[in-house]
This record gives structure tokens, C-alpha cells and sequence, in this order.
């Protein structure tokens, strides 16, 4: 019988598959539901998997079970890959590759792929729990566990109300399913990539492919004050996002280079700017991104144009609010081979080398001339 439902239920999902092909302009699952599920775990007397998983998934390590594989620009993003080569096969966020290898500062360290980090430990570094406007990471306002993909120590999903702990999959429940058409941040499913909160423009097959116009457009804010905010479009930035967990590397209004004589977290000299618009800086090195304002997909720049998140914006120095400068201009999100996550080896980086490879002379235009 337990045969006999399974092979009914594949043969429906192959007609609905039919009848229905993927969408990649959206998130929501469409296909066979035996790709993802199962119903019993069970087979011929015997288990599908070693044991049960949350939501009925056929496979076990959670999220990572179920995004690990080769890219090859199918439905599915896969986040490690034993064999990813970084920018053949990688997708927007990187790949956990590299960190899972052994390199701690080559990736975050997720449960289910490794340990904690052995230098950082558990809390992130720069941890600040009122980065807290889109539901409170962490309990109570304190970090004493290692990072998931999601829930009330993730990125993803919801995280919880500060008090109850919320796991991987309750913190996306129903999300893979739900109409995300309209990414606005009131759920997980409508938040960008199910970040909850955060807003953009998603790229169909996840950067696999990408030029100037063809990539995942982010959305940034054009900061005027160190105050984090509390509401607006502010928590909506993907930088906002990074935040969540790192929010004292958010801190500093000075991105003009202001005098900072009190030594305080208030100038770009002491850290990078984030959500600042480098349009704002008229007739300087900044204000020629790319050397002609052309996006480049190796070092991404966001938007606070609402409008802008309809498709990708292919030329960011004619439009204000087109150049905001994010924490993944520089980093991958899941990891790189480079250390600190970056998207490129600062290790090769050469003033007047005409280096195109180092992704620094993409804002510092004029330090690359030879």
C-alpha cells in the first residue's frame, strides 16, 4: 500500500510538474512533493532515512541537508558543495566550502556543517541586541549558542519574541510554499531570500549566472545618524540584516571622512561605511563606482529606490540612492575561500597595479591607476 501511494504520488506531482513548470521568478516550490518529502519514512519494511526531520523532509541535516550539492543553474541553491569552485559554481551568498574544510574565517560557522568558530567562539563579533526591529535574535537579549540557518539564532525566518526559542523550521513554515510575489518584509516568505524584515529584488537562479543586468538587486538606506533604527525603511536594508548580528560594526554618520577627534565609532577612518550612498560624494573617487557606473556583480552596491526592486539597476552613478555602499559590497554572506568571507583575496590587492581582480578599486577608483 505504502508503495502504491508513493508511486501515485509521484505520478501526480509529475503531472502537476508538467502542467506547471518552475517558476525561478519566484520562491514558491512548485513539482513533485516526493523530491522534498516524505510521508512515512518508510519503505518496503525499511527507513528512507536514517530518522525523522522536521516538516517531513527526505533528507537529514536540516537546511544544509537539503541545499548541499553542486550548482548546475537548477530550482534548488546549494550553500555547500564538497567540490564548489568559488566563482564557477558559487551562487550570490558563496558557499560554507571553505569553512567546512577547516578555515574558520573562510565562512560562518552554521550548526550542522561544523563547530563553533575556535577564535570568535558562539557570540558574533560585534554583537549589539538592539539591532531588534525585526523580531529579537537570540533569547533575552543574550547569544549563548552557535549560529543556524534560521530561527531565533539564524539569519533566516523569524526569529521568535526575545523569549521563545524558534527552530529552523518553524521559523520558515510554510515559506517554500507561500506566493512571494510581492517582497515587502511583512512575512518570511515576502522578505527578501526569507530574511525576514528585508526587501529586494531576487535574482532567478540566485546569481549562477550574472552580469550588470542580471543580478539580485539589494536594498540599502542612506544613513544620516548612528541611531539604529526602530522602524521605516531602515529595517529593511540588507545591511539591517547583517546587523541583526554585528551591530556595532553599524555604527559611525561621518562616511564624509568628518573629523572624529573623540575616537568614537562616528568615522569611515576607524571602520568602512555602511548605508551610505557614494553618490553623495560629488567630484570624488567614490562618485565614479566602477570606474562608469556600471554594476558590477562582484562587488554589489544597494538601492533605497523602492521602485529600483522591480529588476536589477544596471547603472548606479546617474540615479541618488543607487550606490550605497552594504556589508556584502565586500563579504559572501555563507563564505568564500578568502579570508573573513571576502569576495576577493585583499592579500593580492596592489595600489597602481591595474588590478581588476581586487574588488577595493571598485569604490577607490582612482588607487588602482598605474
Amino acid at each position: 500500500m505504502l508503495k502504491r501511494m508513493k508511486v501515485l504520488s509521484l505520478g501526480l506531482g509529475l503531472l502537476g510538474f508538467a502542467l506547471t513548470a518552475p517558476q525561478f521568478a519566484v520562491g514558491k516550490a512548485q513539482g513533485p512533493c516526493v523530491d522534498c518529502h516524505t510521508m512515512h519514512n518508510s519503505q518496503d519494511g525499511g527507513d528512507l532515512i536514517a530518522a525523522p526531520q522536521g516538516a517531513l523532509v527526505n533528507k537529514t541535516g536540516g537546511c544544509v541537508g537539503c541545499h548541499t550539492g553542486a550548482n548546475s543553474g537548477g530550482n534548488i541553491p546549494y550553500v555547500f558543495s564538497a567540490t564548489a569552485t568559488y566563482g564557477t559554481n558559487t551562487l550570490a551568498g558563496g558557499n560554507f566550502r571553505w569553512v567546512v574544510a577547516g578555515d574558520d574565517t573562510a565562512g560562518h560557522n552554521v550548526v550542522g556543517l561544523n563547530s563553533s568558530d575556535a577564535t570568535l567562539g558562539e557570540t558574533p563579533p560585534g554583537w549589539n541586541s538592539a539591532f531588534d526591529a525585526n523580531t529579537q535574535v537570540t533569547e533575552a537579549g543574550t547569544w549563548d549558542q552557535q549560529l543556524t540557518c534560521a530561527g531565533t539564532y539564524g539569519c533566516h525566518g523569524e526569529h521568535g519574541d526575545g523569549t521563545t526559542l524558534i527552530d529552523d523550521f518553524t521559523a520558515i513554515s510554510g515559506s517554500h510554499h507561500a506566493d512571494d510575489a510581492a517582497i515587502d518584509g511583512s512575512t518570511a516568505a515576502k522578505s527578501f531570500r526569507f530574511l525576514y524584515g528585508i526587501i529586494g529584488y531576487e535574482d532567478s537562479d540566485w546569481e549562477y549566472t550574472n552580469d550588470s543586468t542580471d543580478h539580485n538587486q539589494y536594498y540599502g538606506y542612506d544613513r544620516t545618524n548612528d541611531t539604529p533604527p526602530t522602524a521605516g525603511e531602515g529595517i529593511k536594508s540588507i545591511n539591517y540584516l547583517c546587523a541583526e548580528c554585528h551591530g556595532d560594526f553599524h555604527s559611525g554618520a561621518a562616511d564624509d571622512k568628518g573629523a572624529d577627534t573623540a575616537n568614537t565609532a562616528g568615522s569611515a577612518w576607524l571602520r568602512h561605511p555602511t548605508d551610505y550612498d557614494m553618490n553623495n560624494l560629488a567630484g570624488t573617487e567614490y562618485a565614479s563606482y566602477g570606474v562608469d557606473g556600471t554594476y558590477l556583480p562582484l562587488v554589489p552596491v544597494a538601492t533605497d529606490r523602492p521602485a529600483a526592486l522591480a529588476g536589477p539597476v544596471s547603472d548606479v552613478n546617474n540615479t541618488a540612492g543607487d550606490a550605497i555602499v552594504n556589508c556584502i559590497s565586500c563579504h559572501r554572506a555563507h563564505g568564500s575561500p578568502n579570508a573573513d568571507l571576502l569576495r576577493w583575496d585583499y592579500s593580492t590587492c596592489e595600489a597602481g597595479a591595474n588590478n581588476a581582480a581586487c574588488g577595493c578599486f571598485a569604490c577607490h577608483t582612482t588607487k588602482d591607476a598605474g
